[in-house]
This record gives structure tokens, sequence and C-alpha cells, in this order.
């Protein structure tokens, strides 16, 4: 192997990004008719698209969705792949923050489950991420990092002016890809929409909520998402 060759090797070696390690397990449910559900267990390495859910079960919280007209989860991010490789689940307001925040994958799940003992659950994303999409989705993820959280028109839920509605999202129902505050769910949508994850006919993120999202009820996520998993922090033994 002459020098050039060796060159070229190391270079490829050390530009490639990082490999992505697995972080924790899911359990998986399987439904049979007229049969009791049996569950699976398997070891989770996230990619690009995957929809985490937490639910922490705040009492007010939880009575405020309820006034929405919705439920848990209370929250939801999007793993994204960062400009140094690494995974990362963009947030909009993570632990009643007000900030839009890149958080490393590992560190954040296993920080939840110790911090809040709550619920989480990952939905895994079926499409591969090509390379260009990838950096799009980069590119709009480090773009909203240090953003707001969208109090306002969170607290507008609850009441007769949010877009949400049989009839006014059919006239307020959109998709906007850059904002200077976000809703996490709302986030979450723009963010896969970039990627072509969510149509912006169909899905529109400013009347999406993560219980929207988390099954096929509202909108049939199926074709783009497996059914939603729990995770746990304890990894598959090898």
């Amino acid at each position: 192997m002459d020098i050039v060759t060796v060159t070229i090797l190391t270079a490829a070696l050390f530009s490639a990004p990082p490999s992505d390690a697995p972080t924790g397990s899911l359990k998986i449910e399987h439904k049979k008719p007229k049969a009791k559900s049996t569950f699976e267990v398997v070891s989770y390495t996230p990619h690009e698209g995957d929809l985490i859910f937490y639910n922490d079960w705040n009492v007010a919280w939880l009575a405020l969705f309820a006034y929405a007209g919705t439920g848990p989860p209370l929250h939801m991010g999007i793993v994204v792949r960062k400009q140094d490789g690494k995974l990362a689940v963009l947030e909009a307001g993570p632990d009643d923050t007000v900030w839009v925040k890149l958080l490393n994958i590992d560190r954040r799940l296993q920080q939840f489950d110790r911090d809040f003992k709550g619920t989480i659950h990952v939905r895994r994303c079926k499409k591969m991420v090509s390379a260009e999409e990838s950096k799009a989705l980069t590119k709009f993820a480090h773009a909203q990092d240090g953003k707001r959280y969208a109090i306002g028109r969170l607290l507008l839920q609850g009441t007769s002016l949010r877009s949400r509605g049989p009839v006014r999202e059919l006239f307020l129902g959109r998709t906007v890809l850059d904002r200077d505050s976000w809703i996490c769910s709302e986030l979450a949508v723009a963010a896969g929409t970039v990627v072509k994850l969510f149509d912006p006919k169909v899905v529109h993120a400013n009347v999406a909520y993560p219980r929207d999202l988390l099954d096929d009820v509202r909108y049939d996520l199926s074709a783009t998402y497996h059914p939603a998993a729990v995770w746990q922090p304890a990894a598959i033994p090898r």
C-alpha cells in the first residue's frame, strides 16, 4: 500500500462521523387480536428523525393539556445530527425551560429518567435520511438552537384564539420553518418537514400536539414511523 493510499484512507477515517452507539433499550408491544399483547425488548440505536416523547406526569400540566383537549405526553423532541456528527435531541423548552436546545441524546434520556422518573416513548423513523437531507436537518437544528419557547402561543391553546379546531385549522393550519419562538411539537414537525418526514399539507406544525404524533389516531404516520415504544435506561446484555 503506497503512501498516497494510506493518506486517503486515513483522511476518510478521521473525517467520517462517529458511529451511532446504542443508548438504553425499547420495550415494544406487539398487539394481537383476541389475545394478550406480547412484549419484546430490543437495544435502542437512535437515528435522525426519531421522535422522543417525555411525560413527567406533572399534575398542573396534565390539567392544562386536558383543558386544551389533549393529553400526555407533555413534551417531545426530534433526533438530529449536530455539526460535530453526534446525535442530539432538538427540543423547545426541555424541563420547563424557555429556550430551544440541542441536547446529547444519551445524556438527555438518562437525565430525564434520573431526575423525573417519568415515561419516555420513542417512535423510530423508518426512513433513512440521505446525506443531503441530513445536512439540511443539521442546518435547521443549529439555526433554531437558542431561540425562545413560545409561551404566549402555548397559553392560547386553551382559548378560542388558537389555530387548532375542525374548522379553524382548515384556514389557519400551517407549517412555518422559520420562527422566533417554538412550541415543542411545532418544532419537531417543522424539523421533520425539512427532510420530508411530514407532509405539510396533512400535518400542520402549529396545530399538532405531542399526543397527535405518538400514535396514528389523528395522523397516520405508520408509513414513516414505527409504533411508539417505551424507552428504558438499561441496555440489552450482549
